[in-house]
């Protein structure tokens, strides 16, 4: 299937139309994140950490009317990245969000996460803003991720994921 023909449902051409906009293009011009690979229904997003990067493959089915789902991913072996190239936390809260305990590694620990949302519904009381808003930016994602990776807590892994 070419590019023309992926781009057809709905959930693409929301997605497509969310990558072409302001958001997502200030952030790359910043050098906060960048589109390695868009193959629907998955993206490969990179995201710049204080150190490194870190590449992240979503599953965008229903976007942006549901919320995505990421793991870490390694674009060179077109795979999970191996756990322990995973950013490491000085003990707070990249920790509780880059879990390999987690669903085996297959969604990160955040509110706007789909899968882990699914399992949280507390979370719509005690983190409202946390949470994906149909019709949202995958902006929202990135940027939660951009500000883990350049936190004060924020480790990276002893084997570089980049």
């Amino acid at each position: 299937m070419d590019a023309a023909q992926q781009l057809v449902t709905p959930d693409a051409r929301a997605f497509q139309a969310d990558i072409n906009g302001p958001l997502f293009q200030m952030g790359v011009a910043d050098g906060k994140w960048r589109l390695l690979a868009l193959g629907w229904p998955y993206a490969v997003i990179e995201v710049t950490a204080a150190v490194g990067v870190f590449a992240l493959r979503f599953e965008l089915t229903g976007f942006s009317a549901k919320p995505p789902t990421a793991q870490p991913w390694d674009p060179a072996l077109n795979g999970p990245l191996a756990h322990h190239k995973w950013p490491r936390s000085k003990g707070g809260r990249v920790k509780d969000v880059f879990r390999t305990d987690w669903l085996g590694g297959t969604a990160l620990y955040l509110a706007c996460d789909r899968r882990t949302i699914e399992g949280h519904q507390n979370w719509v009381a005690q983190m409202p803003a946390r949470l994906w808003k149909p019709g949202g930016s995958i902006v929202q994602y990135l940027e939660e991720i951009h500000v883990l990776l350049n936190s004060q807590d924020f480790t990276p892994p002893l084997v570089a994921a980049a």
